[in-house]
């Protein structure tokens, strides 16, 4: 006979890992059919106005990628005189200065240097502040756009009811390594979930690589925490009531992380910077937030406490299994993939293609460097720069 623990700790299980599950699997089917049955609205084209484009990049130590990015400026299918381009560089160690004032030299940008390195969310205050033009597209130095890609975003303002745009980032992995695959699989994934909530109401953030807002909408970033600014900036925007949709043809390219190693760094960061910001929207978690909400809950909430639900199912599952074959079959499965996920560690050390250990290695490490984030938020341990993981 079952101890009477048993059951409440049951329930703590399945209630963890039917969380995960919805927030991975039912909640995107759900979308999906949402999409399917909803009555599209027509999208709102034709005014025939070109509006005025300033392009802001925030760049720290960035001199390996600014020239294929200064090159990328001049391919952008957009009229040269309703266009801008402002560069700010956050405390550059390295030439990234020179060659920013090399260009501001020959009229090609905006050039704006600061000697104290303050972190992004600073810069992009200060790029906004002295842009000129009614849209703001922002991007990263080592993004190239497709010719079209600006005129494909800005389009979409066409629509009154937008305050924001977001693109479509692909990765590439030009030379196979073996830790790039599955982060260009989630990716892939992620713009999928993108173009289904778009479909449906609006996005929740947006892509740092490409997305566009009108300028009026801009309100300053908090500088004395750190923050993700391409969440906090549509989200802002989501709650002047505002939509913020997806342009998938709008396509932005860049490298993916090189290692899961280097990927891990970049995800503690940004985990922190999430947790860091949910007090900025928190209004937008209450039922009265209607579909918002829905979508904030099952989509950033619950995805960003999966690490915390899996170590709860997996604790759960220890002490079940003391009195269940049940659950010991699920703890064997559990420590399988830990095994599996180790095993892919020491070949992604090693410079080794993962194959099949590629999967269990990516989501563990994932959601280990989340969880990292989380106790850099707690602790207040997350500095509002950031370093180039490439």
């Amino acid at each position: 006979m079952a101890p009477p623990w048993a059951q409440g700790m049951a329930i703590v299980f399945w209630v963890a890992i039917g969380a995960i599950l919805y927030s991975y699997i039912l909640y995107p089917l759900l979308l999906f059919v949402l999409v399917r049955v909803k009555r599209k609205n027509s999208r709102q084209h034709g005014s025939g106005a070109i509006p005025t484009v300033s392009v802001v990049v925030s760049c720290f130590n960035e001199e390996t990628a600014l020239a294929a990015k200064l090159r990328d400026l001049k391919r952008y299918a957009y009229s040269p005189d309703k266009i801008e381009f402002l560069f700010g560089s956050d405390g550059s160690t390295d030439r990234t200065n020179d060659i920013l004032q090399k260009a501001e030299a020959q009229g090609a940008i905006r050039c704006f240097t600061f000697e104290q390195r303050r972190g992004k969310a600073s810069v992009l205050n200060d790029l906004v502040n002295r842009a000129r033009n009614d849209i703001v597209v922002f991007t990263d130095a080592n993004t190239v756009f497709e010719p079209e890609t600006i005129s494909r975003l800005v389009t979409r303002f066409d629509d009154p009811t937008v305050g924001a745009v977001c693109g479509k980032l692909m990765l590439l992995n030009p030379g196979k390594e073996p830790g790039r695959q599955n982060e260009h699989s989630y990716w892939e994934f992620e713009n999928w979930l993108k173009s289904l909530e778009s479909d449906c109401h609006t996005l929740l953030g947006a892509t740092g690589a490409v997305y566009a807002i009108r300028r009026n909408l801009y309100s300053l970033l908090p500088t004395n925490k750190p923050v993700t600014d391409d969440f906090i900036v549509p989200i802002r925007i989501v709650m002047l009531g505002y939509r913020v949709v997806y342009a998938q043809e709008a396509r932005a390219f860049e490298e993916s992380t090189p290692s899961i190693t280097k990927e891990f760094k970049r995800k503690s960061r940004i985990g922190a910077q999430n947790y860091s910001g949910i007090s900025d929207f928190r209004r937008l978690l209450a039922p009265s937030a209607g579909f918002v909400a829905f979508e904030l809950w099952s989509h950033k909430i619950i995805r960003w406490f999966v690490p915390h639900l899996l170590l709860v199912a997996l604790l759960a599952t220890i002490i079940l299994a003391y009195d269940s074959s049940l659950y010991r079959w699920i703890l064997a499965s559990e420590l399988v993939v830990i095994g599996t996920a180790l095993l892919g560690l020491a070949a992604d050390y090693a410079g080794r293609r993962l194959g099949p250990l590629g999967l269990p290695y990516y989501t563990i490490a994932m959601n280990l460097a989340l969880f990292v984030g989380f106790w850099r938020f707690v602790f207040k341990k997350q500095p509002s720069t950031w370093e180039v993981a490439r």
